[in-house]
């Protein structure tokens, strides 16, 4: 069985040969092509916090 990298591979040599490689061909060098893109998003984890008041003395925000 091949693996993704040599289905690329062979699709793109096809190509490049002028053989015709079909819309699934093209769409997939074109996914292939972008996973090897550096990514430019990055996840973050985000935590809301309120502002407080100054408390009183007994620590209860008045």
């Amino acid at each position: 069985m091949a693996t993704i990298l040599e289905v690329y591979k062979l699709l793109k040599l096809k190509k490049e040969n002028g053989e015709d490689i079909g819309m699934f061909g093209e769409s997939f060098i074109e996914m292939c092509e972008k996973d090897k893109e550096p990514s430019t998003t990055k996840e973050v984890h985000v935590t809301l916090v309120k502002n407080k008041k100054e408390g009183g003395s007994d620590g209860k925000n008045n």
